[in-house]
Order: structure tokens, then sequence, then C-alpha cells
């Protein structure tokens, strides 16, 4: 299921305005609420997930996560069999590349913190 919280989540803790992401959108008008509490399209939600450098799931509630087992699992619950390596590989990618993004934004923060606190010293 479609959670738009979590574009609400991101722009805050990215510091960044609603309107900032509209822009990269390309939206003049203010639809913010549309894509948070709306059902947006595919490639509108691949823009926004691109605007985050984040990839589309995390945009989506999920009973089953994927990223631990290499077993598909279909929709009745039934083990379909091992994912292929490359499709694994591929996975464990994207998450690296998530996980860094995540440590930059944080060493970002730290080092204003840092800032803030020697002029709060002085």
């Amino acid at each position: 299921m479609y959670n738009g919280q979590v574009i609400k989540d991101l722009l805050k803790q990215r510091n960044l305005k609603g309107k900032d992401l509209l822009s990269y959108l390309g939206s003049t008008e203010n639809s913010l609420s549309q894509l948070t509490n709306g059902n947006p399209t595919v490639r509108r939600l691949e823009k926004v997930a691109d605007f985050f450098g984040m990839s589309m799931d995390i945009f989506f509630l999920r009973n089953i996560h994927f990223g631990h087992s290499s077993n598909a699992i279909n929709g009745n619950g039934n083990v379909m069999g091992n994912c292929n390596n490359s499709t694994r590989e591929q996975e464990l990618s994207a998450q690296i590349e998530s996980l860094k993004l995540l440590l930059e934004e944080k060493d970002k923060r730290i080092e204003t913190l840092e800032e803030m606190v020697k002029l709060l010293k002085k």
C-alpha cells in the first residue's frame, strides 16, 4: 500500500520544503497533498524517488520484506524458489547505495551541528 507520509518525513529529515520537491518535479501548483494523500502515477513517484536519491520501494508499506531472503514468495505466501544471484546482488547494491546516502546526510548534519557549537561557544 502506498504511504505518502514518507515524503513528508523525508522532507522534514532533510530540512527541505515541499516547494523544493514541487519545483524539481516541475509542478507550479501546490500539489504536495496530492503526492502525500493521493495516488501518484509511477512516473511521478519515480521522479520523487530520484529527488531523494532513493528507491521507490520506500514509499510502500509491505507485509513481506524481500531484502534479507533469497527466496521469492508469491501472493499466497508460498516459496517460489531461489532468486538468482544477480537479482540479489542488485538488491544489496541498491541497499548499500541508500545507506551511503544516509551516512553522507548524517555526516553533513554532524558537521553543521559542530559548526553551531563552535559559534555558540564564542
